[in-house]
């Protein structure tokens, strides 16, 4: 039997989130790993529909799953990006992936992407039984992604506080680019950014002539947009990395603009079972399917049958692409 892709949904609340479980050849129970999209992820993008293929591929099952308020998921506003609904989506996302028969309770891990590394850390430093973490590109706030990024902090505040106002008085908030040039009023700034998230777009994706929103298969909206909430606070991932005690695998690139390897490199040393493999390659890059081989080998190695087979305090490889 070849892996299949099986469509589900789990209830957060009063709401609604939807989602694809990738499973492997067999009956199970299969080990897991949930995955949070970064920023306006949705499950239909290249860079998580080829990793929940290769995983699955590799006898890991994957549950992907679009954040309240994107893809096909329910939430209003739609494309807001509000950590603690996040927060609270990857722990409802981690329970469904428990209640599964088909998946084994005590073999799941977490993983995320640049922004949402904080979040799939956070759940990790409560809760014990995660059995492994793989950050991909983690963004850490601080001075030296600042510098490297030039995301406009100010800017995006500005526009966060007048979204605000605008759903006060009854209006739609208008939200801010993900990728744009440098200058324009985007999260992300450098390395092509708007290009290349573009560029993860399924081949189906039927964009509108701005390029900036796009209709996938079932009639799954992306958007290169979302909407900020003003003072938005995130849990700092160096603050959390001491509390995983599970082994966490972290990747960076060595060419990284948007999240540089310094601070990438910060996190694995902190991390009790940290590993941190570098790769001479920019951000997309990376996202785009670069590290998915060292990925599914730190997974099958972390979800084996056997206990404790991970982890290094620090162990740092360069890997050439």
């Amino acid at each position: 039997m070849a892996e299949r892709i099986e469509e589900v949904a789990f209830e957060v609340g009063a709401e609604r989130c939807a989602g694809w479980l990738h499973l492997p050849a067999g009956a199970g129970p299969h080990p897991s790993v949930v995955m949070l999209h970064s920023t306006a992820g949705v499950r239909q993008l290249r860079c998580y529909a080829e990793r929940g293929e290769a995983f699955a591929a590799a006898g890991i099952a994957t549950l992907q799953f679009d954040c309240r308020g994107f893809g096909a998921s329910d939430g209003e506003p739609r494309q807001l990006f509000d950590v603690k609904r996040q927060a609270g989506d990857l722990a409802a996302a981690l329970g469904f992936a428990r209640s599964r028969a088909d998946l084994d309770r005590g073999r799941i891990a977490l993983r995320g992407g640049s922004a949402s590394c904080a979040q799939v850390l956070a759940l990790a430093a409560l809760d014990p039984a995660v059995r492994a973490v793989v950050c991909l590109t983690p963004f850490i706030p601080g001075r030296d992604t600042q510098r490297s990024a030039g995301t406009p902090f100010a800017r995006l505040a500005r526009a966060a506080s007048a979204d605000r106002l605008r759903m006060a008085l009854g209006g739609s908030p208008r939200g801010v680019a993900v990728g744009g040039e440098p200058g324009e009023t985007a999260v992300l700034v450098r390395e092509d950014a708007a290009a290349r998230e573009r560029a993860m777009l399924p081949p189906e994706a039927r964009l509108d002539a701005d390029g900036q929103r796009a209709e996938l298969p079932g009639g799954v909206v992306w958007e290169n947009r979302i909407v900020l909430r003003p003072r938005l606070r995130t849990p700092h991932p160096l603050r959390l990395a001491p509390r995983v005690q599970a082994p966490l695998l972290v990747i960076a690139g060595e060419q990284d603009l948007l999240c540089p390897p310094g601070p990438a490199a910060e996190l694995a040393e902190r991390a009790p079972l940290g590993e941190l493999r570098e790769f001479p390659l920019g951000h997309f890059d990376l996202y785009d399917g670069a590290s998915i081989a060292a990925e599914v080998e730190f997974l099958g190695s972390a979800l084996s049958a056997e206990e404790g087979v991970n982890g290094g305090g620090g162990i740092r490889t360069h890997e050439t692409p």
